[in-house]
């Protein structure tokens, strides 16, 4: 069923853009037989209509290319959280980094040598101080949010997770992260972040480098913003969220 439904967007996609609504409508339907984003069917018509009005610039294509710039190891381990970005470091970095992946649900990377670990990064079993980096690509704002992507309900599970990379990364040992910010969450879609939530989250961490992106609309270009214009964007309102950068370390001392 999956798989007509796939193949009857495909045609309606061809279409001039005829029948957006029913395209929605029926990528929702895949997403409930599939799995793959809300639990109810009301909040994945939700996400799909946020979806079909986004810029034709994804986040992830401004996300890779500053998580690549900052990876500053050569060897040692690297651990990708939420493991979407495994095959694309095995591709790239360099061999003498070991590769592994964390999800909530089941991955297969194409790539055998990557290590890729069926679990919940708010509680693993990896040894103390285990990576020299850790990578977490528009993940943190999903984690404790109900009903998206087989998450439970856990309103600390951000901060949670935090700490689970805290203890995990060695003393010194990057984290590079990206997430939404703006003025109010958006849920069950997501969280977005502020400058408050921020602090609340680094702690034991060194912030090295903050920056934010912006989507403009009058432009139809995403553009680098103060944290000021960044926190007042609003999803629902402005197209879209802002986004944070932000490279941290962990605290020697801890």
């Amino acid at each position: 069923m999956s798989k007509i439904i796939s193949f009857t967007i495909k045609i309606l996609r061809k279409m001039n853009g005829l029948n957006d609504r029913v395209i929605i409508f029926l990528k929702s339907i895949n997403n409930i037989l599939l799995k793959n984003e809300c639990r109810k069917f009301k909040d994945c018509l939700l996400v799909n209509k946020l979806k079909a009005r986004t810029m034709p610039c994804s986040d992830r294509s401004l996300e890779y290319p500053w998580i690549i710039k900052n990876i500053d190891i050569t060897g040692g381990r690297l651990l990708d959280v939420g493991s979407t970005s495994c095959d694309l470091f095995s591709n790239i970095l360099p061999k003498k980094i070991e590769i592994h992946g964390i999800n909530l649900n089941p991955q297969n990377p194409n790539n055998k040598n990557i290590k890729f670990k069926y679990g919940d990064i708010r509680q693993t079993d990896y040894e103390n101080n285990y990576f020299d980096c850790i990578t977490c690509i528009s993940v943190l704002e999903h984690i404790g949010v109900g009903g998206r992507y087989n998450s439970g309900e856990d309103p600390e599970g951000d901060k949670k997770a935090m700490q689970e990379m805290r203890r995990i990364l060695k003393p010194g040992g990057t984290l590079l992260l990206t997430i939404p910010y703006g003025a109010k969450d958006v849920l069950p879609i997501n969280k977005l972040y502020n400058k408050e939530r921020i602090k609340k989250l680094y702690e034991g961490y060194e912030i090295l480098e903050q920056k934010f992106l912006k989507f403009y609309k009058k432009y139809g270009l995403w553009l680098e913003a103060s944290e000021e214009e960044a926190s007042k964007t609003d999803m629902m309102r402005d197209y879209w969220y802002a986004l944070s950068f932000i490279k941290a370390k962990k605290h020697s001392n801890i």
